[in-house]
């Protein structure tokens, strides 16, 4: 091997092997995170659901229930926040919707208070964005919330170190970590507004992409209620009295399949079960439900579909881009790499020693 050739493949060589740690150390950690500008829509459906309308004072049963959840994020409050905190943060506001039928929409008079929904709950999160790990953020302006009324004045907040009613989010809220390993974690539940073990349960496939599936139990446990709840006593077995206060209980088993390269997440269930009690003892079904992302959903977490002419999900293509960059191109480079330094190596120490075996030959001619 001449000089020249040596030289160009020795900088091949390093040309490869740069790739491999730019791939590596550079390239992935600078994909790997979150989107501060996301936009997703996810609906679930819950058949055969019990519950208790509190319009018709009156227990429902064989009812199908629809939640609609909508993720925004905040691009403006998210470089403000990570500037701060001189870390890389995301900042989602998001609003789930129940309703006992279809297609629900918010009634244009707020004070119709006959046509509001099951449920509605809306916060704003704020999240480490490579970890999916909550980060506490008080701001009065910026700072994350939760509240129950489309009304600011009812949000609940971090001022004055927060509430026994919410004392800031916790855990991973609505990702997992990029790179999701085979391990429990702790996950935000939004009811009892606080974090619980998710524990791995084995992998899956949805629509062809490979998943991993988490459990999480919610024993049963008593609610925090800002001022107790009063039914009339017929309604709970108790006639004599006009109104009786309640404790409301609930519990939960929720089960997540998440696509491990990017953490998210791409089926929801959970199984649901809330009562009202008195004394300990149940009185009153509140809410009995199994429900899961529809399978529309499922498809476009998978897939990819347009929804109000924005691209959602998609996370099969997204999942094999960012292996390919943070796997398989560092891999390959370094391969080439060694291998072209390597045979330089080689040829230097075969090269001379070829040399002294002619000349030994030579002599002994």
């Amino acid at each position: 091997m001449g000089n020249r050739s040596r030289v160009l493949v020795i900088a091949l060589g390093i040309f490869f092997v740069g790739i491999a740690a730019l791939a590596k150390f550079y390239a992935y950690p600078t994909l790997a995170v979150a989107p501060a500008d996301q936009v997703a829509h996810t609906v679930s459906a819950g058949p055969n659901a019990t519950f208790f309308s509190a319009k018709e004072l009156a227990k429902k049963e064989n009812q199908t229930l629809e939640a609609k959840r909508t993720v925004r994020g905040d691009v403006t409050a998210a470089e403000e926040i990570s500037k701060k905190l001189n870390r890389k943060v995301v900042v989602f506001d998001t609003a789930v919707v129940t309703a006992d039928r279809p297609n629900y929409t918010f009634p244009d008079d707020p004070s119709n208070t006959d046509d509001a929904p099951l449920s509605f709950v809306q916060e704003r999160v704020v999240l480490d964005a490579h970890t999916g790990e909550a980060v506490r953020w008080d701001d009065p302006d910026t700072g994350e919330y939760i509240s129950t009324t489309l009304a600011k004045s009812d949000r609940l907040t971090l001022k004055d170190g927060g509430s026994d009613l919410f004392r800031g989010h916790e855990g991973l809220v609505l990702k997992f970590p990029f790179g999701t390993e085979k391990k429990e974690y702790k996950f935000w539940d939004t009811t009892t507004r606080k974090a619980f073990p998710i524990q791995y349960k084995g992998e899956d496939k949805l629509y062809g992409l490979k998943v991993y599936k988490f459990e999480q139990v919610i024993p049963k446990q008593k609610l925090v209620q800002a001022k107790q709840l009063e039914l009339p006593g017929k309604l709970v077995g108790e006639p004599a009295q006009a109104a009786v206060p309640v404790d409301r209980t609930y519990q939960n088993t929720r089960t997540l399949w998440i696509e491990p390269v990017t953490g998210a997440i791409i089926k929801g269930e959970e199984k649901q079960l809330a009562a009202l009690e008195i004394n300990d003892e149940p009185r009153l079904t509140a809410t009995e439900v199994t429900i899961a992302y529809n399978d529309a959903t499922v498809k476009k977490n998978v897939e990819g579909a347009k929804e109000d002419g924005v691209e959602e999900g998609g996370y099969k293509a997204k999942a094999g881009q960012l292996h390919l960059i943070g796997f398989w191109v560092p891999l390959i480079s370094l391969i080439i790499g060694l291998l072209l330094l390597g045979l330089v190596a080689f040829r230097q120490v075969w090269q001379p020693a070829t040399a002294t075996r002619a000349r030994s030959e030579e002599e002994s001619d």
